[in-house]
C-alpha cells in the first residue's frame, strides 16, 4: 500500500467527549437534559446534521437547523478540551512516513474543523492531507471523496488502506475499492467486525505495523 486513508473519531483521536460536550450544548440551549458521553457516542460518523438528527427528539426536529449551527460554533471553539489521541498515533504515522506512506484523514467532520483538531493535536505535521466534508460534497461512505483523494495522488484504489472504526468508513472502502482495515477500540467493536466478515482487524493502532503490506513510494511521502 502506498496511501493510508485514516479516519479521525474514534481511528487516530479520542473525541467523543469534545462532541457530548458540543451536543450538550445545544441540548441546554432548547432546554433540554444532557446525554451521556456514550449515547451519543452511539450516534457519531455519518456527520454533525445526521448526528442531531439521531438525538434531537420528534418535537425539536424544526430546531435542526439553527442546532446545527450552534453546535458548529461551539465545537469550532472547544475541538480538544477534552479530546486526545490514541496511544501510539504519532509513532504509527511517523513510521509509515519513513516507509514512505502516504498519510491522509478524511472525515464527516466539517473540513475547517479537521484542520483545526490536526493543527491543535499535532496531526497536521505528520499528514499529507487532512480533509474533512466540504459544502455540497458527500460525506461517507460516498466514495467520491476517497477518489478525489487517488487522483490527486496518482493512485488507484487497490493501493489505499482505509483505516477506520466505523460502518461508514468500511462501506467506504467497499464502494471505492480499496482494502479496508478496521480498529476496534472505537465504535465498532472487534466481535463486529468479525461478523461482518472483515478480515482486517487492529486492537490498538501500532498494530497497523505489523501488517506486512506497506510499499510506499521513498523516504518521505511529498
Amino acid at each position: 500500500m502506498k496511501l493510508a486513508v485514516f479516519d479521525l473519531d474514534g481511528t487516530l483521536v479520542d473525541s467523543f467527549a469534545d462532541i457530548a460536550a458540543a451536543v450538550n450544548h445545544v441540548l441546554a440551549l432548547l432546554g433540554r437534559p444532557a446525554l451521556a458521553t456514550e449515547r451519543v457516542r452511539q450516534s457519531v460518523g455519518r456527520g454533525l446534521e445526521n448526528l442531531l438528527r439521531e438525538i434531537l427528539p420528534e418535537d425539536l426536529q424544526a430546531e435542526l437547523p439553527r442546532a446545527v449551527a450552534q453546535m458548529k460554533s461551539y465545537y469550532m471553539d472547544h475541538p480538544v478540551d477534552r479530546s486526545t489521541l490514541y496511544h501510539g498515533v504519532n509513532e504509527v504515522l511517523d513510521a509509515l512516513g519513513e516507509k514512505g506512506v502516504i498519510r491522509a484523514v478524511l472525515s464527516n467532520k466539517a473540513d475547517p474543523v479537521v484542520g483545526r483538531i490536526c493543527d491543535l493535536l499535532g496531526l497536521s505535521e505528520r499528514l499529507e492531507l487532512a480533509l474533512g466534508h466540504q459544502p455540497g460534497a458527500g460525506l461517507k461512505p460516498d466514495p467520491a471523496p476517497l477518489l478525489g483523494i487517488l487522483e490527486q495522488f496518482g493512485l488507484p484504489p487497490s493501493e489505499c488502506l482505509v483505516v477506520g472504526d466505523g460502518l461508514p468508513d468500511w462501506e467506504l472502502a467497499g464502494a471505492a475499492g480499496s482494502p479496508f482495515c478496521a480498529v476496534s477500540y472505537g465504535i465498532v467493536p472487534r466481535e463486529r467486525w468479525e461478523s461482518l466478515g472483515v478480515s482486517r482487524i487492529v486492537d490498538t493502532l501500532p498494530d497497523l505495523l505489523d501488517i506486512g503490506i506497506w510499499n510506499g513510494r521513498g523516504p518521505r511521502a511529498s
